[in-house]
C-alpha cells in the first residue's frame, strides 16, 4: 500500500491499493470520493474522506481523530486547524453520527452527532470559533447560540461524573 507525506501528514489509501499519483490527486480534491488514513507522527491520527461533487465543490468529512504520543493541551486544536488550512474547504466530523447530506453552511468545521466523551471538545472549539457549527441529539451550535447556552452546556459537559451511592447490605446472623 502506498504511503505518501503531504503537507507533513502521512496519508494512506483504507480499502484499495491507491498509487503515490492516485493518492495525491484524491487529496488535492479531483479524484474519487475515497477514505484515508493521516497520521503525524507523534501529534494524532485519524481518518478522513475527501471527495470533489459535480459542482466543483471539495468535500471534507473527518471519521476519526486522536492525539498520539505525549498529551498536551492544544494539540486537537492544531489538528483541526492544520486539517481545515489543507483542504480550504467544509470540513464535517462525524463523530460518530450517520452520514447526512451537508447543508449550505459557511466554510469551516462542521460537527455532527458528537457523543458525550467528546461534547466538552466540541463546545470548547465552538466557543473558541474553530469550530463552525455542531449539530446532534446532545446539542444544537451555530452563530445563533446564546453565550448563556454555552456556559450551560459547558458547565454539563464538564461535571465529573458522580460515583455511585454507596450501598450496604444487613446480614441476619440468625440461626
Amino acid at each position: 500500500m502506498a504511503q505518501v507525506i503531504w503537507k507533513d501528514i502521512i496519508w494512506t489509501g483504507e480499502d484499495r491499493e491507491l498509487g503515490i499519483k492516485e493518492l495525491l490527486t484524491i487529496l488535492k480534491g479531483y479524484g474519487p470520493m475515497e477514505v484515508l488514513h493521516f497520521e503525524k507522527p507523534n501529534h494524532y491520527k485519524g481518518k478522513i474522506s475527501v471527495w470533489l461533487d459535480e459542482k466543483g465543490l471539495k468535500h471534507i468529512t473527518l471519521y476519526h481523530l486522536e492525539v498520539i504520543g505525549e498529551k498536551r493541551k492544544g494539540v486537537g486544536r492544531q489538528a483541526l486547524r492544520h486539517l481545515n488550512q489543507i483542504f480550504c474547504g467544509d470540513v464535517h466530523a462525524e463523530d460518530p453520527g450517520e452520514a447526512r447530506p451537508p447543508e449550505q453552511t459557511s466554510v469551516g468545521i462542521h460537527v455532527r452527532q458528537p457523543n458525550p466523551e467528546s461534547a466538552i471538545f466540541w463546545i470548547k472549539m465552538f466557543m473558541e470559533n474553530l469550530v463552525h457549527s455542531v449539530e446532534g441529539d446532545l446539542m444544537n451550535l451555530d452563530e445563533k447560540t446564546p453565550a448563556k447556552e454555552l456556559k450551560v452546556l459547558k458547565r454539563e459537559f464538564s461535571a465529573e461524573p458522580k460515583d455511585p451511592p454507596q450501598t450496604t447490605s444487613l446480614r441476619s446472623n440468625s440461626s
